[in-house]
């Protein structure tokens, strides 16, 4: 058997694709997890709200998981796939093509890239991500409690977003275009003393590496101590296509 042939192939070494290394290795199966190094939550300094983990640096999480997996026998190798293909001649098999020329052929293959998130086109919104520019109020609402907090639109599902974030803040503020609302939803927002503040977000301002306002329709700057944003999930990787 060459030393490159698997039983499964996983590409991508977060915590979906460990998880599944870990169970497959203990199953005995030949496993390797080929990982380009960039998780999703790269950006973020701890995790919260992960049972047993609350507080925990994604980094230290992966870490762990890797020394499980290779604890039964599964190899983790870091690097990124170009393409996947059906091994030539063997229509059982796939081939993972890595970006240094080399690959690994295997029986089976579970793609777990994850997705990523497609922000906004404003100034300084991608260099605060994870900061204090924030997507998820579950994962980070406990850390900016009761601080001035926005919500950028990001779609028709703001609405409801807002009022998920309005759980952790009494100060909270929508930036809204014109005439997105309804009488409907402003009532709604109305009803939970939620703020709104429409016109077109231009830039975030910051002050010794913290947010201090978003300006819209500079020069108006509405000060706030973190922003959140409802992100467009898109795939992290499209090798699924190449099959």
């Amino acid at each position: 058997m060459n030393t490159n042939d698997y039983d499964v192939i996983i590409v991508g070494g977060g915590a979906a694709g460990l998880s599944a290394a870990l169970v497959l290795s203990r199953a005995r199966r030949r496993v390797v997890v080929l990982d380009a190094g960039s998780p999703r939550n790269a950006p973020a300094s701890h995790m919260q709200g992960f049972l047993s983990r609350d507080g925990m640096p994604p980094a230290e999480l992966l870490t762990a998981g890797r020394r499980e997996v290779e604890e039964y026998g599964g190899v983790i190798v870091s690097a990124t796939v170009k393409r996947l293909t059906r091994e030539p001649g063997d229509e059982a098999s796939f081939l993972a093509l890595l970006t240094d020329g080399t690959s690994i052929s295997g029986r089976k293959v579970v793609i777990t890239t994850g997705m990523h998130d497609d922000l906004p086109d404003i100034p300084g919104l991608g260099e605060r991500w994870a900061r204090d520019v924030l997507h998820c109020p579950y994962c980070h609402g406990y850390e900016v409690r009761d601080q001035p907090l926005g919500v950028l639109w990001n779609g028709p599902g703001t609405p409801a977003y807002v009022q998920i974030v309005r759980q952790w803040s009494p100060d909270v503020v929508l930036f809204a275009p014109s005439d997105a609302l309804t009488p409907t939803q402003r009532e709604q927002l109305t009803a939970r003393a939620i703020g709104v503040v429409e016109g077109t977000v231009t830039r975030l301002e910051v002050t010794d590496d913290r947010l201090t306002g978003v300006v819209v329709d500079d020069p108006h700057t509405v000060p706030r101590d973190a922003q959140f944003v409802p992100p467009t999930l898109a795939p992290h990787s499209q090798l699924h296509q190449d099959l």
